[in-house]
């Protein structure tokens, strides 16, 4: 006798008699054999189920946190690409247009490192201004500084895609969510088993 089959036929007629009970005169019937173990397989699935269900979502979550760090960290990146940029135009105005954007690079660094989506997101277009502003206080041009202009301009759209990555702070919490649920669907698909042999046991013994 297969288990699904049986349990299909029990939970009809649980239904049915349920159903015709309020509105009969004679006395309620009796449970029918195995209803017991029979409801315990189905809840032992159905709690198996829910846990990958919270499995599925809490890897979702812990991709999701991973991806906005890493446009954190894409942030800062780009503020030392464009910064190595400046030096190599070489000379005094290059050096000095470093110089004079140093300290915004700072601080979009310590904002990615801090995993804070605004403030990395502010520092990065403050560091986009005053790269800008320090190319045309220093007269600095030519192909790099043309270059330099571009990545100003990326890194502009970037902060827009920082602002949103919301979840860069949560990793760690985000790996302790998907833990736990990773051991409840361990014990969960620990008790579908011993469940199901205890409804095919009572099957059995049916005759």
């Amino acid at each position: 006798m297969k288990i699904r089959a049986s349990r299909a036929a029990a939970l009809v007629a649980v239904s049915v008699l349920t159903a015709l009970a309020p509105s009969q005169a004679f006395a309620a019937p009796e449970a029918l054999p195995c209803t017991k173990e029979n409801i315990g397989y189905l809840d032992a699935q159905n709690t198996q189920d829910d846990a990958e269900a919270r499995v599925t979502a809490a890897e979702q979550a812990l991709d999701r946190a991973r991806a906005d760090r890493a446009t954190l960290d894409r942030a800062a990146a780009m503020g030392q690409d464009i910064l190595e940029n400046l030096r190599s135009l070489g000379g005094d105005d290059g050096a000095a247009a470093a110089n004079a954007t140093e300290t915004e690079k700072f601080l979009l660094s310590r904002a990615a490192l801090e995993r804070d989506p605004a403030a990395t997101a502010d520092a990065a277009v403050a560091l986009a201004d005053a790269v800008d502003k320090a190319l045309v206080d220093y007269n600095v041009e030519g192909n790099t500084a043309t270059l330099v202009r571009e990545k100003t301009s990326d890194l502009r759209t970037h902060a827009e895609t920082v602002r949103k990555a919301t979840e860069a702070p949560h990793i760690e919490a985000r790996q302790s969510d998907l833990d736990r649920a990773r051991t409840e669907q361990t014990e969960a698909h620990g008790k579908v088993r011993p469940a199901r042999d205890a409804y095919r046991t009572c099957l059995d013994n049916l005759g």
